[in-house]
C-alpha cells in the first residue's frame, strides 16, 4: 500500500536520515539504493531471492510503478515530495526513488559464481585483486554487464560492492551481473581450473607480458585486474597462467613504459573495458 509522509520529523523516514554506508551494515547489513532504473533493478533482485526489500521511499509521480513493482513483497511504498525525500536523506541525486536493502546473512562464494556460469562453453570472468576504489569497482561492474562477462571474483581485499556509491556507479549492474567474495584470489584461481576449467589471466603491465594484440585467449577465460596503486599481488600474478598488457605507443620512452620511473598507465576500470572487449571479441 501507499503511504504518504508529509512532515520531516515523521519516524518513518528515519531509516533514510543522512545514514553513512558503515551505520546501515552494522543495523543488519542493510544498504542505500537511489534512482528509479537503480532501485527497479534492485527490486528485480529482490523478485529471485538474492536480496531483501526493508523500505521504499519514492516521490508522488513513481508511486504507481513501484507499488506495481512491489507487489509480490506485500511491502508498503512510502510517498514524500522531492524536496523532503532530498532533506531527510541528505542525497541530491536521487531521482525520486530510495530503498534501503537487506544482503544474504553470507555473500556468494567461489561455488555460487561457478554455478551460474555455463558448465561447458565459452565465458569470460573478471577477478578483482585489492581494488579498493569504489569508482572502479562500481564501474567494472558496469562494464562487466554491458559487455558481457559471466560474472565477477572479488577477493578479501576489494572494496564491498553494496556501497551505495558502487551501486550508484554500476547503474545497479551489482544486483544483475552474478559475482562472489574469497578469501584468497591465488587460490580461487587454483580451484577454477579444475573445477570450471577456467584458465586466468593476468592483465598487468609488465614488460614481459605478451601484448593483448597477439594474445589467442581461452575460450573460458578469467581477466585479473589488480589494485589501483600496486597492481596484481606477487602470489596472485604467480597463479595466474598467463599475463597479458595492453599496448601503448610504440615510440614510449623507457622511464614512460612498463616498469619505467614515469610509467604511464591506465585505471582498472578502462583496463578491464579494453581487456574484456578482447577478450568477447577476439577473431571477430
Amino acid at each position: 500500500m501507499i503511504v504518504r509522509i508529509t512532515e520531516l520529523d515523521d519516524v518513518r523516514l528515519d531509516p533514510f536520515r543522512r545514514t553513512r554506508d558503515r551505520d546501515l551494515r552494522a543495523d543488519g547489513g542493510r544498504f542505500v539504493v537511489e534512482s528509479p532504473r537503480v532501485v527497479s533493478r534492485f527490486i528485480d533482485a529482490a523478485r529471485e531471492g538474492r536480496f531483501t526489500i526493508d523500505r521504499l521511499l519514492v516521490t508522488p509521480e513513481h508511486a504507481a510503478t513501484f507499488l506495481s513493482l512491489a507487489e509480490p513483497f506485500d511491502a508498503d511504498v512510502h510517498v514524500a515530495e522531492e524536496e523532503l525525500m532530498t532533506e531527510a536523506s541528505g542525497y541530491h541525486f536521487h531521482g525520486g526513488a530510495l530503498a534501503i536493502g537487506c544482503r544474504p546473512r553470507l555473500e556468494p562464494g567461489l561455488d555460487e559464481l561457478i554455478a551460474s556460469i555455463p558448465a561447458a562453453g565459452p565465458t569470460v570472468l573478471i577477478g578483482l585483486a585489492g581494488l579498493t576504489t569504489m569508482d572502479n569497482v562500481g564501474g567494472i561492474f558496469r562494464i562487466g554487464a554491458a559487455l558481457g562477462a559471466g560474472g565477477i571474483l572479488l577477493d578479501d581485499a576489494c572494496t564491498d560492492p553494496l556501497l551505495r556509491r558502487c551501486i550508484r556507479i554500476s547503474m545497479g549492474q551489482v544486483f544483475r551481473l552474478p559475482w562472489a567474495r574469497v578469501n584468497s584470489l591465488s587460490e580461487a584461481i587454483g580451484e577454477l581450473g579444475p573445477l570450471a576449467a577456467v584458465e586466468s589471466v593476468a592483465v598487468e603491465n609488465l614488460a614481459d607480458a605478451t601484448l593483448l594484440g597477439d594474445t589467442a585467449f581461452p575460450a573460458r577465460t578469467m581477466l585479473v585486474i589488480g589494485n589501483e596503486g600496486h597492481g596484481i599481488d606477487p602470489a596472485t600474478l604467480a597463479a595466474c597462467s598467463r599475463r597479458v598488457r595492453i599496448e601503448g605507443p610504440s615510440d614510449l620512452s623507457a622511464d614512460e613504459g612498463p616498469g619505467g620511473r614515469d610509467e604511464r598507465s591506465l585505471n582498472a576500470a578502462t583496463a578491464t573495458a579494453i581487456a574484456l572487449h578482447a577478450a568477447m571479441h577476439q577473431g571477430h
